[in-house]
């Protein structure tokens, strides 16, 4: 934002309206950064955060509300999560970032794509030299109608998901490239399996997964 514009529509904090930042360190701070990774099944899953109160309300603004700044706080976190992976694996190979995709009822009601929205941020964000060799590729697709999993326990979740993903345009997927699938925040890890499994029918082993957040239940 120029100062101009700055003077005209100052900012607020997302969550307490405080004026002055986008996110105010009082609100930042209530998010807990997570510096462990998961181990789902066997894919290792590196988020950003702690899965609480402030996170799920700023993911409830950048995937219902189109509200960018929010968003770009997502973002950073799947940034952060990124660099602890990469530095665990290298950084020499080309890298394919692949989003869990939405329902195409949410895609249509929403009017964009959010997940695919927030892989587009993480990539413009990642500050490499390399960077021209990471790819945002929507190689997973919804291929049927899929329940809000708001309100669902693990199970319902699981049952929700199976078989609900499609693997396309899978010759752009090399094999000297690590691939990563990208989601907003990891509660059961029903869709990210789910997304593995599919992909790993289609012959494609994922190296990761990236989230912005994850449930601290998933430690236990």
């Amino acid at each position: 934002m120029s100062a101009i514009a700055q003077l005209l529509f100052p900012s607020t904090c997302l969550l307490c309206n405080s004026p002055g930042l986008d996110l105010c360190a009082l609100c930042e701070n209530k998010i807990k950064r997570n510096h462990r990774p998961i181990l789902l099944t066997d894919t290792q899953l590196w988020a950003g955060a702690l899965y609480g109160d402030e996170l799920s309300e700023l993911i409830l603004l950048a995937k219902e509300k189109h509200i960018s700044p929010a968003r770009n706080f997502l973002a950073q976190l799947l940034v952060e999560s990124f660099m602890r992976a990469r530095s665990e694996h290298g950084e020499s190979r080309p890298v394919f970032l692949v989003p869990i995709p939405s329902s195409k009822s949410a895609n249509r009601s929403r009017g964009y794509r959010h997940a695919y929205l927030l892989a587009g941020e993480l990539r413009k964000k990642i500050s490499s030299p390399n960077r021209n060799l990471i790819t945002v590729h929507e190689a997973l697709v919804v291929n049927r109608k899929v329940s809000d999993q708001t309100n669902l326990n693990k199970q319902e979740r699981e049952h929700n998901v199976q078989g609900a993903y499609s693997v396309r345009k899978l010759n752009r997927i090399q094999e000297q490239a690590d691939l990563f699938l990208v989601d907003d925040v990891v509660t059961t890890g029903s869709s990210v399996r789910e997304g593995i499994r599919t992909l790993r029918e289609a012959g494609v082993r994922p190296l990761g997964v990236l989230a912005a957040g994850v449930s601290p239940r998933l430690f236990s």
